[in-house]
């Protein structure tokens, strides 16, 4: 998907899975990058990260290595609730805007799941709400 939309930078959250695997492939393409949390990332590493496996939180660590300080944003929100999830959604989506138009390019949102929603707790389906909400162009990418 990176390549067929000639993408040039990855904002995501880091979270383990599709978040590490999409900053990973960034990398290996020379794609800029950006990380939004929700909180620290030390407190983020172990609710959001390692706790599905330590090497999940290794290639977490890599990949906060690898960035500058400027693309990785805290922002400092109470652990534990969807309301800081998806307040780092919303955060990802103003930082990919503001991206795209001091580049003068069109920021898309990614949307890797299996689309099917889960309800009003679905943060996923909720990234991919709001990204249509602000006209975003959303490219489903199926987990299935």
């Amino acid at each position: 998907m990176m390549v067929s939309t000639t993408s040039q930078a990855v904002v995501c959250s880091a979270a383990c899975g599709a978040d590490i695997l999409a900053l990973e492939s960034a990398a290996q393409l020379g794609l800029s990058r950006r990380v939004v949390l929700p909180f620290s990332r030390e407190q983020f590493r172990s609710t959001s990260v390692a706790d599905r496996g330590e090497d999940w939180g290794r290639r977490f660590d890599t990949i906060l290595q690898q960035l500058q300080s400027k693309d990785i944003v805290e922002l400092n929100l109470q652990s534990g609730n969807d309301e800081a999830y998806a307040a780092v959604n919303s955060k990802i989506l103003d930082e990919a805007a503001r991206w795209a138009s001091i580049t003068n390019r069109r920021a898309l949102a990614a949307v890797i799941w299996n689309g099917f929603s889960r309800g009003a707790t679905d943060l996923t389906d909720a990234f991919r709400r709001l990204a249509v909400d602000r006209k975003m162009e959303a490219i489903f990418v199926p987990t299935l």
